[in-house]
Parts: C-alpha cells; sequence; structure tokens
C-alpha cells in the first residue's frame, strides 16, 4: 500500500483583523464573491484573500485568481500585512495544484514582508508550510525541526489551530519515515486539538492506514467509518477521497474484489473533480496496484501510466518511485520485458534519487555542525590569547609598578636606613610575595598553553583519521564503479554480485561511520541529552545488535544473546544502544571466521552487568590503558580487513561517563576480549 504524504494546512488569517477568523463551515462562498465585488479598498481586499483562503483545497485554480487580485489591489494601496496574508495563501493554493517549487517561492516572499512587520503568529504558519514543502522534497530531519520550533512557539500563544496543524504534520513525518509508533501518538494528540470535522475526518483516514499497515483490520474499519462521517458533514472532499481509498484497501485485505474495486473507483471520480493532483496520482497509484493483484495487468497498465505521467509534471520523486515500482512488475507480466526493464531502471533510478536526498541531508548537517564547531574553537582559541594578552599587559603595569616602588624604597631606605629597619623588612616581604604572585601567574598561563596544544594535537589526530576512513569507501566505490563501467560485459554474473556486496559493505561501513561522527559531535557540544524511560532489557539489546547481524553472518561470526525476557531497565534507549551497539560492531570486527561473541548479563550486588565478549584477536596489554582515549591512537584493520576509527569505543567511554556507567576490559593476544558495562540496577 501506498504511503500518501498527504499534509494539510490549516491556515488562519491573522493581522488584517483585530480578532482571529474563525472558520465558518456553512458560510456560502458565492454570497461573499457577490460581497466583494461592491466593496472597495481594505474591505475588497480582506473579502478577495477570504475566498481565495476557503477555495484553496477545493478549487486552487479559482482562488488563485481572487488571490493575485488582492496582491495587486494591496501593492497600489501599499498595505504590506494583507499582500503578505496574499501571497501565503497562493502558496498554499499552488500547493494544493501540486506546484511545490512555485507555492514555496511565494512562501518567501511573504516570510520577508512578514519579519519586516514582526508578525509572530503569521511566520509559525508560514514555518509549518515550508517545512511541509521540505518533508514532500525528502528533507525530513529539516521538517521536523521546524515544526518543533512552530508547536513551542504555538504554545506560548495557545493557538489551537495552528497547535492542531504542527501536531498531525510532525505525525506525518514520523509515518512517512516508519516511526509508525510515534505517529499513532502524535495524530492522537492533533484529535484533542481538532475543532471541526474535516480535520478530524483527516486525522482518523491517517490512523487508519497505519492499522491497514499493521493488518488491524478492525481498528482501521473503526476509524474509517469515523471519517467517513465526519468529511460528509464538514463536505471534505479530499478526506473522502482518502476514506474511499483506505474502504478500498481494506475490502481487498478481506478479499471482497468487487467492493474494493468500487471505493477505489470512486476516489478517482472525486480526486479529478478536485483539480488536486497529488490525489489524481495517489488515486490512479491505487487503482492500478488493485487491477494487478487481481491479475488485470491491462487495466492496471493504463491506470498507472496516467500516475505516471501526472508524477512527472509535479516533480514528486516519492510519487514516481511508487508508480514505477508497480509498473516494471506489470510489464513483467504482460511479457513486455523491454518495458519492465526500461521501468526496473527508472525505479531505480528514483529510489536512488531519494536515497541521495536522504544522504546529502546527512553530509549537510555534518558540514554545519563541524563548520560551527570550527568557529567556536576560533573563538574560544581567540579569548584565550586575548586573555593571555591582556595577563601579559597586567604582569607588565605590576612589574613597572614594582620596579618604581623598589627604586622609591632604595631612596627611602638609603635615607632610613638605621631609623626604619622594620619598614625595609616589610617592604622585602612585600616584594616576595609580589614575585610569587608572578611565577603563579606564569605558571598558569604556561599550563593554559600545553593544555591548547594537547587539544589541538587530538583534533589534528581525530580528522585525520577519520579523513583517511572517509577516503576508504569512497575510494572502494571508484574503483569499483570504473571497473564495472569499462569491463560490465565481461565480468561474470557472481563477479558483479561480489562487486556489489563490497560496494554494499562500503556503504554500510560509510554510514556508521557518520552516524559515529554526529554523535561525537553532539556530544563534544554537550547536545545530548539524557532523557530516561523503562524499557525491557532484552528489547534494548536486541535492537542494538541487530544492525550488525548482516554483517556478523557474512563474517560467519555467530552472536549469542542470553538477556533475560522480563528484567527492566530505567535507562536512556539512545545511549543505552549507541554504546552496546558500539562494543558488539567491535567485537565482530576483530573475530574470526567461526569465533562467537556473546552478549550477557548478570547482577551482582546491586549492579548489572552487560558483558560483550569476543575470542578474537585480543589487545595487547600496552594498548588496554589509552583503548578509549585519541592518545596516540592508531586504527587497526579488522580480522577481514575492515578499516576503523577508533571513535567508536571513544563514543562508549564518554556516554558511560555520562550516564555514571562504569565500564571493564579483560583482553590477552590471540585469546579474545570482554567488555564489562557495570549499571546501577534501580
Amino acid at each position: 500500500m501506498i504511503r500518501i504524504t498527504h499534509l494539510i494546512i490549516l491556515l488562519t488569517f491573522i493581522g488584517f483583523y483585530q480578532f482571529s477568523i474563525v472558520i465558518y463551515a456553512q458560510e456560502n462562498i458565492d454570497s461573499l464573491i457577490a460581497l466583494q465585488s461592491q466593496k472597495d479598498g481594505k474591505e475588497r481586499i480582506s473579502l478577495l484573500i477570504k475566498i481565495g483562503y476557503y477555495l484553496s483545497s477545493d478549487n486552487p485554480k479559482e482562488a488563485i485568481q481572487y488571490l493575485d487580485e488582492a496582491i495587486s489591489l494591496s501593492e497600489k494601496l501599499n498595505l504590506q500585512g494583507r499582500k503578505a496574508d496574499a501571497l501565503f495563501n497562493k502558496g498554499v493554493a499552488l500547493w494544493h495544484q501540486g506546484n511545490i517549487q512555485e507555492s514555496e517561492n511565494y512562501y518567501i516572499q511573504a516570510k520577508s514582508i512578514y519579519e519586516t512587520l514582526n508578525d509572530t503568529l503569521s511566520l509559525i504558519k508560514l514555518y509549518n508550510s515550508e517545512a511541509i514543502n521540505y518533508s514532500m522534497r525528502g528533507r525530513s530531519d529539516i521538517a521536523l525541526e521546524m515544526f518543533l520550533k512552530s508547536l513551542d512557539y504555538a504554545f506560548r500563544i495557545n493557538d489551537r489551530p495552528t497547535i492542531f496543524n504542527t501536531l498531525f504534520n510532525i505525525g506525518i513525518v514520523f509515518d512517512n519515515r516508519g516511526e509508525l509508533d510515534k505517529a499513532i501518538e502524535h495524530y492522537h494528540k492533533a484529535l484533542q486539538f481538532a475543532d471541526d470535522k474535516g480535520s478530524k475526518a483527516l486525522v482518523e483516514n491517517y490512523l487508519a492506514e497505519i492499522y491497514l499497515t499493521r493488518r488491524d483490520l478492525k481498528k482501521a474499519e473503526e476509524f474509517l467509518n469515523s471519517a467517513i462521517l465526519n468529511a460528509e458533514s464538514s463536505n471534505d472532499i479530499n478526506s473522502l477521497i482518502w476514506s474511499y481509498t483506505n474502504l478500498g484497501t481494506l475490502n481487498l485485505e478481506k478479499g471482497n474484489f468487487n467492493e474494493a474495486e468500487k471505493k477505489f473507483l470512486s476516489a478517482l471520480e472525486l480526486s479529478r473533480k478536485s483539480d488536486y493532483k497529488l490525489d489524481i496520482i495517489h488515486a490512479l497509484t491505487e487503482l492500478g496496484r488493485f487491477y494487478f493483484k487481481t491479475k488485470k495487468s491491462n487495466l492496471a497498465e493504463e491506470h498507472l501510466l496516467e500516475a505516471f505521467e501526472l508524477a512527472k509534471q509535479v516533480n514528486s520523486v516519492q510519487d514516481l518511485s511508487s508508480v514505477t515500482s508497480v509498473l516494471k512488475d506489470v510489464y513483467a507480466d504482460l511479457n513486455n520485458y523491454k518495458k519492465a526493464f526500461e521501468f526496473l531502471q527508472l525505479n531505480k533510478q528514483y529510489s536512488d534519487t531519494l536515497q541521495a536526498i536522504n544522504q546529502n541531508e546527512k553530509i549537510l548537517e555534518i558540514e554545519t555542525k563541524y563548520a560551527v564547531k570550527q568557529k567556536e574553537k576560533e573563538a574560544e582559541l581567540l579569548k584565550s590569547e586575548n586573555e593571555l594578552q591582556k595577563k601579559v599587559i597586567e604582569t607588565q603595569k605590576i612589574i613597572a609598578i614594582l620596579v618604581s616602588i623598589l627604586g622609591l624604597v632604595l631612596v627611602i631606605l638609603l635615607w632610613l636606613m638605621v631609623r626604619n629597619r622594620k619598614r625595609i623588612l616589610a617592604a622585602q616581604k612585600d616584594l616576595l610575595i609580589k614575585n610569587e604572585e608572578i611565577e603563579m601567574s606564569r605558571k598558569e598561563i604556561t599550563a593554559k598553553n600545553r593544555e591548547l596544544e594537547v587539544l589541538n594535537s587530538t583534533k589534528d589526530k581525530f580528522f585525520s583519521i577519520i579523513a583517511h576512513d572517509l577516503r576508504n569507501p569512497i575510494a572502494g566505490f571508484v574503483s569499483i564503479s570504473d571497473l564495472l563501467e569499462t569491463d560490465y560485459d565481461r565480468i561474470s554474473d557472481q563477479e558483479k554480485k561480489s562487486l556489489l556486496s563490497q560496494m554494499n559493505n562500503s556503504s554500510k561501513n560509510l554510514i556508521a561511520l557518520l552516524e559515529n561522527l554526529l554523535t561525537w559531535a553532539r556530544l563534544s557540544s554537550n547536545k545530548i541529552e539524557i532523557v530516561k524511560s523503562k524499557s525491557t532489557l532484552s528489547e534494548l539489546v536486541r535492537s542494538a545488535v541487530n544492525p550488525y547481524e548482516h554483517w556478523a553472518k557474512s563474517k560467519r561470526v555467530n552472536l549469542s544473546i542470553e538477556i533475560p525476557e522480563d528484567k527492566k531497565i530505567e535507562t536512556d534507549p539512545f545511549i543505552f544502544q549507541t554504546v552496546v551497539g558500539n562494543l558488539v560492531n567491535n567485537a565482530i570486527k576483530f573475530s574470526n571466521s567461526g569465533d562467537t561473541v556473546n552478549v550477557n548479563t548478570k547482577i551482582e550486588n546491586g549492579t548489572l552487568k552487560l558483558s560483550v565478549k569476543d575470542n578474537g584477536v585480543g589487545i595487547p596489554e600496552h594498548r588496554l590503558k589509552n583503548i578509549f582515549g585519541f592518545d596516540n591512537k592508531k586504527t587497526t584493520k579488522g580480522t577481514m580487513n575492515e578499516s576503523g576509527t577508533g571513535l567508536g569505543l571513544v563514543l562508549v567511554k564518554e556516554l558511560s561517563d555520562k550516564m555514571n556507567w562504569k565500564i571493564e576490559v579483560h583482553s590477552k593476544p590471540q585469546l579474545g576480549s570482554e567488555f564489562i558495562l557495570n549499571i546501577a540496577d534501580n
């Protein structure tokens, strides 16, 4: 089933009224259109924007005509606030038409005016809309960050429509990322702030779709029945379209094919009337998928090709990937293998584009954090230099004063030597104290300089290691791709599979390195907060080990996990899984084929001892004392020549210290290593 990226913007006009405008569910838009023709100036502009707002979702094409007129009149009367409202709502209407890039241009124009007018509430709603566009383009991390910022401001001013809108969109971001429990949580929160039936219908459709994904048909049907009642009461065409689509899927799951086809066709008919391209694409895709599953491949081809052309028009990469995924199978079923191969290649291209967007997002975040950290270090260094300069000047002043005092004292002593011996001794004592202070200052400056040298040395070693290990997988990609490009026809299928496996391993190593680098950067800048929750120990350990099971299998290393199923632990899940995951990764890396990595726990004197033990190559005794630091660190190749930065064990130590855990290491060369995590058992 296609996960529909259908983000709604619930907008409230602000800035041109003293009060918030309520959405009039039964208002006659025709009467508003007639009324605006009788008004002029500010009143007419307000009515034009209001009409455009109400028409933006159901009739975006007509809405744009009224909003363009509002923009023109606002410019003539120099009414910047109303112009910004008209620009913003035109962006919304364009979004409903599927013109995402063009809508963002209008958001930028409106944003500039709102910032000049310091219109906080309008900026909040605009951030929501921009976040939606980022999500549509695959930049989910940026979208989530903007939504959370908008939600914080909305709660401060208790703006219920914006709170609903933001909670709902956060749920959608988690939904699209596959984090369904978090999505359900935010959808239910959004329902608490849904003040109209149309909004409730939309959220209920999202909940129904999640339960359809989980094959909980009873709950899905319950939410869909409620959604249809709410959508019909509010005359919400978009929610009705989606409800029919989901009902079609539900009936398909039940085996009611005739009823399923009726619902899919009803959804398509309504979406064509709405003139909303994304709805038409999704309806065509679902209908095509239905026909393919029911062995009607010719009908499937017809509907999916129309969906494909529309998706290309709006440049929706996610929909293009979804449609081509089905089309390749349809043509294979029709024995048109040329077309099947063509759409297989297109599907790979669009899938790679989505993956590249996510990868670029991660790289951009790393580069940004690195740049910020460099600026902070430069600022800190400059501050240290300024302080040092001040101390030197102060010391010189003190020395000059002391020399002057000393000269004066000497002159006075020559005159009062006999009569003022006690005064001479006191002056000598003062002089000794001042010299001690100068010496202490000098030692402090020397210590600070040494500290800065150690920090710079650590930084240089770390980035030297990172640069080396980033270069290896990337160089691997280049070598393999060159080989495939030049000798593709001469290489056997088995060799191609081997090369692809190497590229896959390199990409996973690169991702693991980037994730560790991100965690270390956050930890170094003190941006990791401890968020404890009560969790099942066995589930936490399995979640930490799971990403490395495929690697272990490929190395023929056995993973043995002996954790009590009923044991609960109160801890930060992210930190726990990061620490255990890096320990398991390290154990697999230095294990030979046929070896076993054991993960088990025991309670001893009120302390939970979690052990990660291998019988691999072990660690020489002279390296054990520096195993968790960057000092004198040299990267060690794994048993299959895997490269590494040593950053994993650095993270293990720093995160353990942050959680007040104690970590022990026992190792002997050629006999293996054991890392024991000591956690207070609460």
